[in-house]
């Protein structure tokens, strides 16, 4: 699967000149009463698709009378078959990007520039003021932005309240820093039926969460983001990576690698053989039958620094868009009904009232937006799904199924990640 991805991102790399020379020749269709069309490539299973169109298109389209937004559902393997269709010149005008592949799809000219389409609006869902700093970086590329964001998805730590209560250990309050976290998850680690084997875990970790927000925590920064250099042998950087695998191999809080690859991941969590879980904040894991699930931010590191890892997502334009400023309409639109649909959205303004967009979410919202103030991604790189890959598999894999120490492993390492910046 990783080595498939770091593949992939290479073919997309060296495609790019057909991404732009297609991206100029696309052309855009109409329909049936003459209306341009605008096409909507979107990822989700069909419930989800189901709810684009029914609470985001269908409105934009009944109030929309010079254009018909049209939705095309790519279920799998998105960013791949998306790749291909704007390089064989059948791309759609307006698309989802994961930020990791914003960067690199706007070096291959394969996004409209909305710099001055965005300034020239006064829309809400266009106050750039209103979005959180750190996740809009992600859909800039040299001071000009290439998209905007419709989810912003912080990490949050999912406790399962009834092993808590079990365990005489109390829930995660705001004074929860790396050393409390580990002291609950060897209070919660433990042998429930007394054969001699661990089968109740405290945590449980795969490379998700990312180790980053380790790095984080402790103060350092894998890439430092002045100056783009890699700092993987620093040594915060090292003795976060170290805290990291350590959950299993020195405070074994957490399972080993071949352990979580028979039972399942976030499954260990559903099945009661974990305490504690790190998952997106949108995630159903608080809402599982039969379980008391709480919601709570992660830990701080030692020193008391919040950071946490965010996911987001964005809507782009294709360059081929004949006229500029309805496009631009067609995709304010869009974006601003997404935003009021799929949680937590970027804006401050809608974050404050995401229990209202999606009530089941009511327990966890002010750890949501808590989460929000501090969450974090990685510099922005055309090659960052390379990078990510290759991180994982010449260091961070290493690191965790092994127990090495991260120093010994990070010369040899930064050799190969070098060459990617």
């Amino acid at each position: 699967m990783r080595t498939s991805t770091a593949i992939l991102a290479l073919v997309g790399l060296l495609a790019a000149g057909g991404l732009i020379w297609s991206a100029r020749r696309a052309s855009v269709p109409v329909s049936e009463d003459g209306r341009r069309v605008y096409r909507l490539a979107a990822w989700g299973g069909v419930e989800e698709i189901g709810e684009l169109q029914t609470l985001v298109v269908d409105p934009v389209n009944t109030a929309a009378s010079g254009f018909q937004v049209r939705l095309m559902p790519i279920p799998s393997d998105y960013h791949t078959k998306l790749g291909t269709m704007v390089a064989g010149g059948s791309g759609p005008e307006l698309f989802y990007l994961s930020h990791e592949y914003v960067a690199a799809f706007a070096e291959q000219g394969a996004l409209l520039e909305l710099t001055d389409l965005v300034k020239a609006d006064a829309s809400p869902a266009t106050d750039l003021g209103d979005y959180y700093p750190s996740v809009l970086d992600q859909y800039r590329r040299g001071g000009r932005l290439y998209g905007l964001p419709w989810i912003a998805q912080p990490v949050i730590l999912y406790c399962n309240a009834e092993m808590f209560r079990r365990a005489g250990v109390a829930l995660p309050d705001g004074s929860w820093n790396w050393a409390r976290f580990v002291q609950a998850g060897r209070a919660l680690t433990k042998d429930a039926d007394g054969d001699g084997r661990i089968d109740q875990w405290g945590f449980v970790l795969n490379g998700w969460p990312p180790s980053r927000m380790w790095v984080w925590q402790n103060g350092a920064e894998l890439i430092d983001p002045r100056t783009g250099r890699l700092r993987l042998t620093d040594p915060r950087v090292c003795e976060a990576i170290d805290a990291y695998a350590g959950l299993i191999h020195r405070d074994r809080i957490a399972p080993p690698l071949s352990v979580v690859a028979e039972a399942g991941f976030s499954e260990m969590f559903r099945a009661r053989k974990v305490a504690m879980f790190m998952g997106g904040s949108a995630d159903d894991l608080d809402r599982i039958e039969g379980l008391d699930v709480v919601c709570a931010e992660i830990p701080a590191g030692p020193t008391g620094i919040r950071a946490t890892f965010a996911w987001s997502a964005g809507l782009h334009l294709s360059p081929a868009v004949a006229d500029r400023r309805e496009a631009f309409e067609a995709y304010r639109r869009v974006l601003d009904g997404i935003q009021r649909w799929k949680i937590p959205a970027p804006r401050k303004s809608l974050a404050a009232r995401l229990e209202q967009f999606e009530p089941r979410k009511a327990a966890a919202a002010s750890v949501i937006r808590a989460s929000m103030r501090y969450m974090r991604a990685p510099p922005a790189s055309a090659r960052q799904i390379e990078f990510e890959t290759l991180y994982r598999e010449q260091f961070e894999d290493e690191v965790l199924r092994t127990g090495r120490r991260a120093a010994e492993l990070a010369p040899a390492a930064a050799n190969v990640l070098e060459k990617l910046r």
